[in-house]
């Protein structure tokens, strides 16, 4: 994803803080553990948000273990995992693993095409795990990539490749909840995807590349209205599941720290949404 999926500090306590980054910190781990060092590059509250997300609505096991973390070792820290939290860990990797192939298609950097090459091996082994989470990220990335290309293709269309490879992220495994998972991430996929178009403006217009806004005649401050939509879309979705645990911290994620960016960039000042 692409980080705008936090939550808004000044609106937590410091149980729900100290909760949050305790996942944060557990996801960290998982993917140092399971795959290494530069693995831990690709770490984000993006994914910490789908642990925290996963973990409300099934309710697993968890393991809480005080540890000393070498990159703040100052203060003992304390990490939450669970099963969620080695799924987030794959596909942050996936994610990171297809980012980097399409920096290397888009600005060359060697930089780019190594780290994928490094994330390449990994990324095979989810693959068998994960055929098709995987395949939907691939696929969309290929799409969107056409699309882009085209400059008389619907803007709609770029933004629901997002929706799409989203879609199938939230959904670990196939069961009850995996229509409403799948409606929830393509959504959520939608909104980012406009999210980041909106805050790219500026240096995509300047860059010449493709952005759905130029197509849809929008300025970045007239974007409220039409990132609310998918976003609404999405939380109508998650008031109707039986979400009871950190559904306070979700909700503060939802309702008020997506926008923070937004806010921030285009009005100068935090939201007053959540």
């Amino acid at each position: 994803m692409f980080g705008y999926i936090e939550c808004n500090r000044s609106k937590l306590s410091r149980e729900e803080l100290e909760r949050y980054q305790s996942v944060y910190c557990g996801l960290c781990r998982t993917l140092k553990e399971r795959y290494g060092e530069l693995e831990r590059m690709s770490l984000s509250y993006d994914m910490t948000f789908a642990v925290l997300f996963l973990s409300s609505l099934y309710e697993p096991a968890e393991k809480v273990e005080r540890f000393r973390c070498s990159v703040h070792p100052l203060r003992m820290r304390t990490s939450v995992r669970n099963k969620f939290t080695e799924y987030a860990a794959d596909m942050t990797v996936v994610l990171a693993y297809f980012k980097a192939l399409d920096d290397w298609k888009d600005e060359k950097k060697p930089g780019r095409r190594w780290y994928a090459g490094m994330l390449g091996k990994a990324y095979r082994e989810i693959e068998k795990a994960y055929p098709r989470q995987c395949q939907a990220v691939s696929a969309s990335i290929q799409e969107l990539a056409l699309i882009e290309k085209d400059r008389n293709a619907n803007p709609d269309q770029a933004i629901n490749c997002s929706g799409k490879m989203l879609s199938e992220l939230f959904v670990c495994e196939e069961d009850f909840w995996s229509n409403s998972l799948r409606t929830f991430g393509y959504e959520l996929g939608r909104f980012i995807y406009l999210m980041d178009a909106t805050l790219d403006y500026k240096k995509d217009l300047k860059n010449r590349n493709y952005n759905p806004l130029f197509k849809m005649g929008k300025q970045p401050e007239e974007m409220e209205a039409s990132l609310s939509l998918p976003l609404g879309n999405a939380m109508e979705v998650f008031e109707r599941l039986p979400l009871v645990q950190d559904a306070h911290l979700l909700r503060n994620i939802l309702y008020g720290g997506v926008w923070q960016q937004y806010y921030a960039k285009l009005r100068g000042k935090e939201t007053d949404h959540g």
